[in-house]
């Protein structure tokens, strides 16, 4: 049996998107592997066999990931294989092109291009219906010829050593500069060849659902200054070539949308009551008429940290009949649906995390993450739930897993739970050191599911422990609010769980005791080291220190943030900076590794460096370790060699400190 190690994940398969066919005799999966050699992540497409159990790979480009279903037998996916192509990009243009493949063997033929950026596609007849990136700083070089072109495209390489912002946000994280630039619907006629935007102009399109064959449903929010958090619902008819509004924007927050018998049924929030978290509610509308449908509390959401998956299907799926989502139920992801009278059924409810869904007849497939096994494929045909692939059967049993230990514990009248993971060969007669964990969000939530760095910490001989505190996902609006209290019951909760378990297992060392986190889990490092000098070490990753500066500087800093913290700069700068960790910098004795990115644009690196600073000049040891050109999802999507060396410098801190 082998430790399970820091670079293991590049071993991990990424099984994702499955879909099955429209006869439902085959599923095509994508299947992602990190390259470490050259530093990237590969994809490519697999097929499962409904009828021989048997899952073989269909293309090995190494690029294959975005497809759809075209008839039974081809797919049809996203590439760059051709040369013509990737030169016009090369040079600026947009283009995506398009392949078609059959399952039962042969090489990928070339179908077309469209001169967009494609991000998601859905079939419509002979019809497709696209999601693409438009740049409105950008010229339409496709329609432009000769010197025209050439000139323009001049001009513009001319003007990109530098940026101009006039809208917020300004930047994105995991998207980079967006100023002036949207998400748009478009169709492309596979018949004619003929591609265009449907959408109206700066509309920004954040998801779409083809209903009937000729209809599309779109949640949009429209904004030429500042975007807000409140979209509105159209509906395309693509015979009429006609855009219609059903939901004006302008109090809602809309995240699904489809027809369910008939009428138009969506989940969204007015967030009245709980600010920018409130959990989704399920609406009808008709005739510019919204009713409520289900008074639903639960999420709609798998909150479930984890960092070896990659999820690029849908998590909410429908047919005429039912809409079936996702919930995340304290520790565990269920599969649920709602009817068209806003009947609610449980279907799935058991230990693990599922990522995505695909309807086919009576069956839903999924991929998720079951006990305390990697991501797989899985089918539930209503009554049974039945497992369709073995990517990762084979590592697994090489490597040592170890089990998380669970418990319940009472912290002021609340019932909370507990998590632990024994170091690797633990012995009850040895000290250990320890670890304590917190998750980002602060709406995530830690479950008894396999997570590689906790196994990490764990195989190199350190406890690792976590918990839920107030402000997770999973229990409900009520226990996921912690709006105006950051630092405050979320810290004791953290600290109730650390004596918790200290009292539970007396081979931790307390004094030597690490802490660690990213995002609100960096926030919370960031708040423990100038609180307490209980912990012996911390590493704080892509964090939080000053929420003055944070809600000025990040993607969603100007409403998400201060909703959050119910204050701003100008109305009360006392309340942001009494919950900014920076103030008890100087309190701080804690060595502490910072790890960020600096193309961070959820939690600027402007953050970690007020927080190092004020280390170094209180005379405490630290280090800041950046990562150029890594985002908010370095943990779990960075370069391979990244994520590698990160986890290094955290081994390397709690090394130092703890042993």
């Amino acid at each position: 049996m082998k430790k399970i190690g820091i670079n293991d994940f590049t071993f991990y398969n990424y099984p994702t998107g499955i879909t099955a066919s429209p006869d439902g005799k085959h599923a095509a999966i994508a299947v992602v592997n990190a390259n470490e050699k050259d530093n990237t992540y590969d994809s490519c497409l697999w097929i499962h066999d409904t009828e021989s159990k048997k899952t073989r790979k269909l293309t090995s480009g190494k690029k294959e990931r975005t497809f759809i279903w075209l008839d039974n037998e081809t797919l049809l996916f996203t590439s760059d294989r051709e040369k013509e192509y990737a030169k016009k990009v090369k040079d600026g243009e947009d283009w995506t092109c398009f392949y078609k493949i059959s399952i039962y063997g042969g090489e990928a033929q070339f179908a077309f291009a469209v001169p967009y950026k494609v991000t998601k596609m859905q079939l419509a007849g002979t019809k497709l219906v696209l999601g693409v990136k438009y740049d409105y700083n950008k010229p339409d070089f496709a329609h432009m010829e000769g010197d025209e072109k050439e000139e323009a495209l001049k001009a513009w390489k001319d003007e990109k050593d530098y940026e101009v912002f006039d809208e917020l946000p300004f930047w994105a994280n995991g998207q980079g500069i967006v100023n002036k630039k949207r998400t748009r619907l478009a169709v492309y006629d596979m018949e004619t060849g003929d591609a265009k935007i449907v959408s109206p102009e700066y509309d920004n399109v954040e998801g779409f659902w083809t209903e009937e064959g000729n209809k599309v449903l779109f949640i949009s929010s429209h904004y030429t200054d500042k975007k807000d958090v409140y979209e509105g619902l159209k509906m395309y008819t693509i015979s009429e070539d006609k855009v219609e509004t059903l939901v004006e924007q302008g109090d809602m927050s809309i995240d699904y949308a489809c027809i369910l018998n008939g009428k138009v049924t969506f989940f969204a929030s007015y967030m009245k009551d709980y600010g920018f978290n409130e959990n989704d509610k399920l609406y009808t509308v008709e005739n510019g008429k919204v009713e409520l449908l289900s008074d639903y509390d639960d999420s709609i959401h798998n909150s479930i940290c984890c960092d070896c998956k990659f999820a690029d299907g849908p998590a909410i799926v429908h047919d005429d009949k039912y809409i079936y989502f996702l919930t995340t139920l304290r520790k565990n992801t269920a599969l649920r649906r709602f009817d068209a009278n806003g009947n609610l059924e449980t279907l799935i409810d058991r230990q693990g995390s599922l990522h995505t869904l695909s309807l086919c007849g009576d069956k839903i497939y999924f991929t998720g993450m079951r006990e305390m096994g990697l991501t797989e494929c899985y089918c539930f045909d209503g009554k049974e739930e039945e497992k369709l692939t073995s990517f990762n059967d084979e590592i697994m049993a090489e490597r040592s897993v170890l089990p998380v230990e669970e418990f319940t514990f009472t912290y002021k009248g609340l019932e909370l739970d507990g998590y632990v993971i024994k170091p690797l060969d633990y012995d009850p007669n040895k000290t250990y050191p320890g670890i304590l964990t917190i998750h980002g969000g602060p709406r995530a939530t830690f479950a008894p599911t396999f997570f590689h760095e906790n196994q990490v910490f764990a195989n190199a001989g350190y406890f690792v422990f976590y918990t839920n505190p107030l402000g997770s996902d999973g229990r409900g609006n009520d226990f996921a609010d912690l709006s105006g209290r950051h630092g405050s019951i979320d810290f004791e909760h953290c600290m109730a769980v650390t004596d918790e378990v200290l009292k539970r297992y007396p081979q931790i060392d307390e004094k030597r005791l690490g802490v660690m986190g990213g995002s609100y889990g960096g926030f919370m490092t960031n708040w423990v080291i100038g609180n307490t000098t209980r912990f012996a070490a911390a590493a704080s990753q892509r964090s939080i220190s000053n929420w003055i500066s944070k809600c000025m500087t990040t993607d969603i800093g100007y409403y998400f943030n201060m909703d959050q913290i119910k204050a701003d700069p100008w109305g009360n700068p006392e309340k942001m900076w009494s919950h900014s960790p920076l103030k008890y910098a100087n309190m701080a004795k804690t060595p502490t590794l910072f790890i960020q990115s600096d193309e961070d644009y959820r939690c600027w690196m402007g953050d970690a460096i007020q927080m190092f600073s004020a280390l170094k000049y209180f005379g405490v040891d630290a280090r800041l370790c950046l990562f150029h050109g890594e985002n908010h999802e370095l943990s779990r999507s960075g370069k391979p060699t990244h994520r590698i060396r990160r986890m290094q410098e955290m081994m390397d801190w709690f090394d130092k400190y703890l042993n």
